[in-house]
């Protein structure tokens, strides 16, 4: 085979390029410590690393969900025990109004009973952020409103608390897959912690029929209050049919909590399950991405050694010219 000069000089031109393009590949890699910057370094890597990314955006949108469901369940436990508390109160308020009482002092227990009512209320109308717990998915609506309402069916005009709310959840979800309101919801309705419900036919301030819904365990109290206002209070009333309402009404609030914690344990546990999930992917993908820094800075230097030489070789390898033997 016949080697001619240019096929000489073509040669050396390609591993002279190929050397650079090594020692260039090296350097990139060195600067930030990543083995694939392109799908052409490595596709079966480069895939792998858009799993793992993708499996990382998630989990973390799943610990930020944590994060913000912990937040709204820990405030409404700690307004329903407030709430409880008040109710315990109102019990021992009614229990306390028995005959040996005037009629004076029972209409003062009346208006602490009032205050009471106006606490709860107040409660229930609680916000995180500008987002009201107690509203279902109406959560920028005001929940509770306590108001004279005019029943239409038996034309009796009563104080009530009426819910503006509705009995949807808000979800949070912890994993892929459908949404499930009885296992990702975060919120308790005022239907759960104040109800049942109750639609009354009334009018609106237009005079047009229309429907309210109001809250038992809130109405309840209104009528023990009511009672003990009176000229003349019913004490077996009170002390019997009364307290026994208030005592549904606590019932119903400590079930409301009950099913919040447990839902509220569910979530804490997911912390730590979606904490170790984080550190797995991050450590695959490190594995996945990552060089051998040691090993890179040899065969950077050693690549920088054979792209020297190759210079030096190169230098030789042009034929004498007419010029050298005139010298």
């Amino acid at each position: 085979m016949r080697i001619t000069n240019g096929m000489i000089s073509s040669n050396y031109l390609s591993s002279l390029n190929k050397s650079l393009e090594r020692q260039t590949t090296l350097q990139e890699q060195l600067s930030d410590g990543k083995s694939i910057h392109r799908p052409s370094d490595d596709p079966v890597r480069v895939a792998r690393s858009l799993y793992f990314n993708t499996s990382l955006a998630n989990n973390e949108q799943y610990t930020q969900n944590v994060e913000d469901a912990t937040s709204w369940m820990d405030t409404t436990d700690g307004i329903l025990s407030d709430v409880g508390s008040v109710m315990i109160k109102a019990q021992e308020l009614v229990t306390s109004a028995d005959g040996s009482k005037p009629v004076d002092a029972l209409n003062a227990i009346g208006q602490e009973v009032d205050g009471l009512i106006n606490s709860v209320v107040q409660m229930g109308n609680s916000q995180i952020g500008d987002r009201y717990l107690f509203a279902g998915q109406m959560d920028k609506t005001l929940p509770l409103e306590r108001k004279m309402v005019t029943n239409t069916d038996t034309g009796e005009t009563v104080e009530m608390v009426v819910y503006h709310g509705d009995n949807n959840k808000i979800s949070m979800p912890l994993q892929n897959g459908l949404v499930d309101p009885n296992r990702d919801s975060v919120n308790l309705t005022g239907i759960e912690a104040f109800g049942p419900t109750e639609t009354i036919n009334t009018l609106d301030a237009n005079g047009n029929p229309t429907t309210v819904t109001t809250l038992s365990a809130l109405n309840n109290l209104l009528q023990v209050k009511d009672e003990l206002l009176k000229a003349t209070p019913d004490v077996a009333w009170l002390t019997g049919t009364g307290l026994s309402m208030v005592q549904d009404g606590h019932s119903t609030v400590l079930k409301a909590q009950t099913e919040l914690g447990a839902r509220s344990s569910s979530y804490e546990m997911m912390t730590n399950i979606l904490a170790n999930s984080n550190t797995t992917i991050q450590k695959d993908l490190s594995a996945n991405e990552d060089i051998d820094i040691p090993k890179a800075i040899i065969d950077f230097k050693t690549a920088e050694n054979v792209y020297s030489t190759a210079l030096s070789v190169g230098a030789r390898i042009m034929p004498p010219s007419l010029v050298d033997f005139l010298k």
